[in-house]
């Protein structure tokens, strides 16, 4: 609803030559809607005296901010929002301490036997699955309604019943775009950013499933290549920030003599970047918004069946890759199973060939295996392994020997000797 503090900044803004784009773009990023936001405009441009040239704002530029901006805003955005996003953030990390240590007093005194651990382990992974993608919508209603200056408790509220809606998007963009992936892959490299913004969608205007989708892509239709950068550049910036920390904690921890620093990225990403990223991406997305205004959206059957069949295909890729690896991980097992029965039959045949020479010749073995061929063995092996010939050692006294390869599967040495 209009009031006299938008319209001030608006006027404000519009003294100093910032663009309608940019002052719209800032509004909706902190919750103001379309429609107020027009009615304003509408308002101020019936009553306000005329800019000089200099200042008029330009109504027709239709581009998105730039990333370093983009990313300045959510940085203030996250600097005013940072114990929010912290006390958030923390909160599943808490009830998983808690239920660790019930389960585990409950282990000691023994009211329940060793049996039942695997399902408590099971009810322990589902409540911080849970527990994640709680605090992770609840970041996002505090990144949304950040005017609000909304708390934990009202995050996590209004959060709730959009757990269920929120996991069938992800698994929709997840799955479409596997699919895309599957389709010799630039496919899914175009998806994931037509996509990119369904989440902020379902959560920002309450549109499910793969009505959420679509609008994504209508949001990124045109500037593609303008999104792509822009999620770059954060990725980008998000990968420096961890090398650093990385490498500030291994430095710490090669000093004080112990190894602490994965707790500590583990802490760092989850209090820090992750929300910044969130943020960032959330700008990204109220950008995209001011910038098209209000569209009429209207899905079509045909669209979401392509999209749905390639999803089904996203689906089918995870049991047919499980089964590739499983299914060549055998035949990888059976070939080294092979090998090291040839590698076993090869060093008997030896050791035998060895023997009658041995017996022939005054109680010596021959100084290399080549002397066998053709008298003691019709020819000699070659490791199926290596390709190589096998590992032939004769003692300094000439009286006893040693026949070497190595077992493809264990990576062990198998030797024969005269003694054995």
């Amino acid at each position: 609803m209009i009031n006299q503090q938008m319209l001030d900044y608006i006027k404000q803004q519009l003294g100093q030559g910032v663009s309608q784009e940019q002052i719209k773009s800032s509004l909706m990023t902190n919750g103001w809607q379309q429609t107020d936001i027009e009615q304003a405009f509408a308002s101020i441009s019936g009553n306000q005296a005329p800019l000089p040239p200099s200042q008029i704002p330009n109504a027709t530029q239709a581009s998105l901010l730039g990333a370093t901006e983009i990313f300045g805003q959510a940085w203030s955005i996250y600097k005013k929002k940072i114990l929010t996003f912290f006390g958030i953030a923390m909160m599943p990390v808490l009830l998983i301490i808690a239920l660790s240590v019930v389960m585990s007093l409950v282990l000691i005194i023994g009211r329940v036997g060793v049996s039942v651990l695997p399902f408590a382990v099971f009810f322990v992974v589902i409540v911080m699955f849970i527990g994640q993608t709680w605090a992770q919508i609840a970041q996002l209603y505090v990144i949304k309604d950040s005017q609000e200056k909304i708390g934990i408790k009202e995050a996590y509220r209004r959060s709730w019943p959009k757990i269920i809606s929120y996991w069938w998007v992800v698994l929709l963009v997840l799955f479409i775009t596997m699919g895309g992936f599957f389709l010799f892959v630039i496919p899914g490299i175009i998806f994931s950013m037509w996509f990119s913004l369904a989440m902020f969608v379902f959560i920002a205007e309450d549109v499910k499933g793969m009505n959420s989708l679509l609008k994504s892509r209508e949001y990124v239709r045109g500037k593609w290549w303008n999104v792509f950068w822009k999620f770059l550049f954060i990725g980008i910036i998000s990968m420096v920030i961890s090398l650093v920390v990385s490498f500030i904690l291994g430095f710490v921890s090669a000093i004080l003599g112990f190894d602490f620093g994965n707790q500590i990225s583990q802490l760092v990403l989850m209090v820090f970047l992750i929300p910044l990223a969130m943020t960032y991406s959330f700008l990204v997305y109220s950008n995209l918004r001011a910038v098209k205004g209000e569209f009429a959206f209207a899905s079509t059957g045909g669209n979401k069946a392509v999209f749905i069949f390639l999803g089904i295909i996203g689906v089918l890729t995870i049991p047919a890759l499980l089964f590739a690896t499983v299914f060549f991980a055998s035949l990888n097992s059976a070939r080294e199973e092979a090998f090291e029965a040839r590698q076993q039959f090869d060093l008997d045949q030896i050791k035998t060939g060895l023997e009658i020479y041995h017996d022939t010749n005054s109680g010596k073995y021959p100084i290399s295996l080549d002397m066998l061929f053709p008298k003691y063995l019709s020819n000699v092996p070659v490791d199926p392994f290596t390709e190589q010939s096998y590992e032939y050692q004769l003692q300094q006294n000439g009286m006893d020997y040693e026949v070497c390869t190595e077992l493809s599967s264990m990576r062990a040495q198998k030797c024969v000797t005269s003694q054995s």
